[in-house]
């Protein structure tokens, strides 16, 4: 007998983060929160790995680290190692760093 898939309503709200993230401006950024509470990005250039909790009190708290370290083009930003934080804003996954600026917005991915 199959398992019924919670609805959107009955997921935990760290739940409801699990899966892939990509900025709508650039398809090569992307980020993966997995379940277990591990991560792992690309920014264009790089894959970066680390940890990921919350939301508490809002805040999902991010931790990085490790990256591969390829010689970028010019113009690659690491927007995802600088962030150490998100929170959900509409269906958008806001990334901020320490200084609390906003370093990039992430949608829902289809892959």
């Amino acid at each position: 007998m199959p398992t019924p898939t919670p609805s959107a309503s009955t997921l935990s709200p760290s739940d409801a983060l699990v899966g892939a993230w990509a900025s709508p401006d650039d398809p090569d950024v992307s980020l993966t929160l997995n379940a277990d509470g591990t991560m792992v990005g690309f920014d264009g250039c790089n894959t970066q790995s680390g940890t990921w909790s919350g939301p508490n009190g809002g805040t999902i708290y991010l931790e990085f680290t490790g990256q591969t370290e390829r010689g970028c083009p010019e113009g690659v930003v690491p927007v995802l190692a600088a962030s150490d934080g998100a929170m959900v804003d509409g269906g958008a996954l806001m990334l901020f760093g320490p200084t609390d600026a906003s370093t990039i917005e992430l949608v829902r991915s289809e892959d």
